[in-house]
C-alpha cells in the first residue's frame, strides 16, 4: 500500500472517501484496535488513512505495552506513505503476536483494493 501512495497526487487524497474504503477503514477498526473509531461518511481519503496510521501506532503501542497516544494530523497527506512505512517497521520490530499480523494484512489488502 505505501507503495501506491508515493503516486498519488494532492487531488486523490482530498477526494471523499468511497463507501468501500470507509467499510475497509471500519473493518480494520474493530477488528484490530478497539476504541478506534472509522471517520464520518463523506470524509476525504486522507482523513480514512489517517484512522488507519492510528490503528497501526496503537497496535504497536498496545505490542510495547507503552500508551496509545494520538497521531497528530498531516498538513501534508501525501507524508503518509512514509509514515506507513515507519509504523510498519515498528509493529514487526515490536513483536506483534503473528496472527494479529496475518489478520491485520487481511485488513489492509482489502482496505488496498478498496483505493
Amino acid at each position: 500500500m505505501t507503495t501506491l501512495l508515493t503516486y498519488w497526487t494532492p487531488p486523490r487524497f482530498s477526494a471523499a472517501a468511497s463507501p468501500l474504503i470507509g467499510e475497509a477503514v471500519t473493518a480494520l477498526c474493530s477488528t484490530s484496535a478497539a476504541g478506534v473509531d472509522g471517520v464520518e461518511p463523506g470524509s476525504s481519503v486522507a482523513d480514512q488513512l489517517h484512522v488507519v496510521a492510528q490503528v497501526l501506532a496503537d497496535l504497536g503501542a498496545d505490542a510495547e505495552g507503552r500508551p496509545r497516544r494520538p497521531l497528530p494530523p498531516l498538513t501534508e497527506p501525501a507524508v503518509l506513505a512514509d509514515q506507513f512505512t515507519v509504523l510498519g517497521h515498528d509493529l514487526l520490530a515490536a513483536g506483534v503476536v503473528a496472527e494479529a499480523l496475518d489478520r491485520l494484512t487481511d485488513r489492509l489488502d482489502a482496505l488496498r483494493a478498496a483505493l
